[in-house]
């Protein structure tokens, strides 16, 4: 489905009835990340996802959007389908510090949140912003002649190695540089709904020592680490996860 926010064109996915269940991706990634999941979820929720501005079927924004932007639009999204109370926030990664930022604000409001192998953990040894300088220099010195097809996936990579979720999208740089620049531990402390964290051991991207902060940040917390999953927990354990997350759902 298709419908225009913010002037941009929207791509979403709407199926099922009852309590609404709403997933957010990560950077680099799009809404049907979690159609395993959400093929094993009961259907007697109403599941939404979307693909975010910028990836997928979502026209990108005119100018660099930080957490906040992202919160702000997701909440005239939620506006325009005539959504107006969610159940769960389910996010996975960038997905994650989206829903912290947005939550802790009142921008967007749920009963509950699940964050699967979150982002929002910047601050160690205040190194990162350095190594996302060095490494967007160094890839635009060394793939200056290449091809724009192959400058890019190499520009990738130098994103990854430190990090990143996914392969930079080119028109999306900025906003990349504005997100990761975003430590949310102190949003996280200010929420209110009960949240789960679920972590894969073996996640090189955001490791578990991420869940152990936003777990001690969040006072009504519950960490989860799943043995051997990686970033994509949701894709290598998806009844595991899914189990999890009904069983959160459906608790007091």
């Amino acid at each position: 489905m298709n419908v225009v926010v913010n002037s941009l064109m929207t791509n979403y996915q709407k199926t099922g009835e009852g309590k609404v269940l709403l997933f957010l991706h990560g950077w680099g990634d799009k809404g049907d990340t979690f159609d395993p999941l959400i093929d094993i979820i009961p259907r007697k929720y109403e599941v939404l996802t979307l693909d975010l501005p910028g990836f997928g079927g979502t026209q990108a924004p005119d100018t660099a959007w930080g957490l906040d932007d992202y919160a702000n639009f997701i909440a005239a999204w939620l506006k325009k389908i005539g959504v107006d109370k969610v159940g769960a926030i389910i996010a996975h990664s960038n997905g994650g510090s989206i829903a912290i930022k947005g939550l802790s604000s009142g921008k967007l409001k749920a009963e509950k949140l699940v964050l699967i192998a979150s982002a929002g953990v910047r601050d160690r040894r205040q190194t990162r912003k350095k190594l996302l300088s060095v490494a967007a220099k160094s890839g635009k010195a060394a793939t200056f002649f290449l091809p724009s097809s192959a400058r890019n996936k190499i520009k990738g990579r130098f994103y990854k190695s430190i990090g990143s979720d996914a392969t930079l999208l080119p028109q999306l740089e900025e906003t990349f540089r504005k997100v990761v620049g975003e430590d949310v531990q102190a949003d996280a402390a200010k929420l209110k709904q009960h949240t789960l964290l679920i972590y894969g051991s073996s996640d090189k991207m955001t490791p578990p020592s991420y869940g152990e902060l936003l777990a001690t940040a969040i006072v009504n917390s519950e960490l989860v680490p799943i043995a051997g999953a990686g970033h994509f927990v949701h894709h290598e354990q998806p009844h595991q996860i899914a189990e999890l997350i009904t069983d959160f759902i459906v608790e007091g």
